[in-house]
């Protein structure tokens, strides 16, 4: 993407302020349940240079599951703010406001998460891209622990379908800690563009608090459903060559790179809970403008 010096450094400087702000955030001390990182996130292998992303990720549950006094109160709403830029071809950085409405509570602020991306393997159009991520969550409600993550981002296209894949690992940190070993996060996505700017996926999600004690499967949250894909702001290119992967690449031989426009998508979805221990039903929304 081809910008000039001067809009480059007012991105980067925007970027920061706003990781930094978010950090002042983790002072917040609120009455509430553990940090839920990036609920119904399905995080994307592939890096620009200079492009910023704004994204929202909301979710609604339905027939939360029963739980003891003693328990973590369910969720009921969950609502998420982030802000990513790519610094170079193969390194991008984040940050994540989350918020959550339990059951029996007000809405209240849960965590702001710090994250860093590495791409591996790029791709242009079909094929395989590989990015790893790693990212630390700082828990905004007392008595409650931090969180750091870290796995591979994987997607693999071919023509108008494209299966993404989110493989982390994650540990609570400090005083506060519930668990001693690792814990398992998973989400994948399979979507396939059926119309022009309109896809069509499955989307699966699930967690392990603890490896070392992961309980039955009934035990652990797990949740799978359809979502639909609005891509207002793609591009006649990526139509033509039929891919809903990456265009060519701007750095190839004789190929001037081009400016980045502003893109708009929107994707909303139902997840229906698998165990006892997950919701009966969520309703899923995601919007993101990157420009």
């Amino acid at each position: 993407m081809r910008k000039t010096p001067m809009l480059q450094r007012k991105l980067q400087h925007l970027a920061f302020t706003v990781a930094v702000s978010a950090i002042a955030t983790a002072g917040l001390t609120l009455a509430g349940t553990k940090p839920v990182l990036a609920e119904f996130e399905i995080q994307e292998a592939g890096i620009e240079k200079g492009e910023v992303e704004l994204e929202y990720r909301g979710a609604y549950h339905w027939g939360l599951p029963q739980v003891e006094e003693d328990e973590e109160v369910p969720l009921r709403q969950s609502h998420d703010f982030e802000m990513q830029m790519g610094i170079t071809d193969w390194w991008m950085i984040s940050t994540t406001l989350g918020t959550t409405v339990p059951a029996g509570f007000n809405w209240q602020v849960d965590s702001v998460e710090l994250e860093t991306q590495f791409q591996l393997i790029k791709r242009h159009g079909n094929g395989i891209a590989l990015s790893f991520a790693t990212g630390y969550g700082w828990a905004t409600q007392a008595d409650t622990a931090n969180e750091v993550k870290f796995g591979p981002i994987m997607e693999f296209a071919a023509g108008k379908f494209l299966l993404t894949t989110n493989t982390f690992f994650s540990r609570q940190m400090g005083e506060f800690a519930e668990t001693d070993g690792l814990g398992f996060e998973y989400g994948w996505r399979g979507e396939y563009d059926f119309a022009k700017h309109w896809g069509l996926g499955v989307e699966m999600f699930g967690e392990i608090e603890d490896l070392s004690n992961p309980g039955s499967f009934n035990d652990q949250n797990h949740s799978i459903g359809p979502t639909l894909f609005w891509k207002p702001g793609g591009g006649d290119e990526d139509e033509e060559a039929g891919d809903v992967g990456e265009g060519d690449d701007d750095n190839a031989k004789g190929n001037a790179p081009e400016p980045l426009s502003t893109e708009f998508s929107m994707n909303i979805g139902y997840q229906f809970g698998l165990t006892d221990v997950t919701s009966d039903g969520a309703l899923k929304f995601q919007a993101e403008l990157a420009f």
